[in-house]
């Protein structure tokens, strides 16, 4: 099964090494989709959205919306930035146990910590997930699209 979830973020960049107006500083309202690819778990869910948003916005958001991507990045390129979000992200399993861990965990998550539901221990899902796709737009008409490859 697989599951996508949409965010949003705004952020200026320019582009070194390119001869036009983007090579001056300009801004953007990204779209980023997240696909992830897992089975069903007894629950009913491959992965609550609400973790998944939890995840995004801790170790992709924060560090990009509404911030100058060219601190960030040397070439802040839409396919850069798709594949710095992949390797970010890859290892989806780890980041799901260790938001599970957090202080700062979304209270409809914390009943996953407390108490397995319908004596279903939800930390033990993740491990059957993996990051499948990850397409991210520059403007309303042009994106990039990475998987791994």
């Amino acid at each position: 099964m697989l599951i996508t979830k949409e965010f949003t973020f705004d952020a200026a960049h320019y582009l070194p090494n390119y001869y036009g107006k983007c090579e001056n500083l300009h801004g953007h309202t990204y779209r980023l989709q997240v696909t992830i690819k897992g089975p069903i778990a007894a629950n009913g869910m491959v992965i609550d959205f609400v973790l998944l948003k939890h995840i995004v916005k801790e170790h992709i958001l924060t560090k990009v919306d509404h911030h100058c991507l060219n601190d960030q990045f040397k070439n802040p390129t839409t396919e850069l930035i798709c594949k710095w979000i992949w390797d970010e992200l890859q290892d989806l399993p780890t980041l799901m146990e260790d938001a599970l861990k957090s202080t700062s965990l979304p209270t409809e998550l914390k009943q996953y910590v407390a108490e397995p539901i319908d004596n279903i221990d939800h930390r033990d899902t993740p491990t059957n997930i993996t990051l499948h796709k990850i397409k991210l737009w520059e403007t309303a008409t042009s994106s990039a699209t990475y998987s791994g490859n």
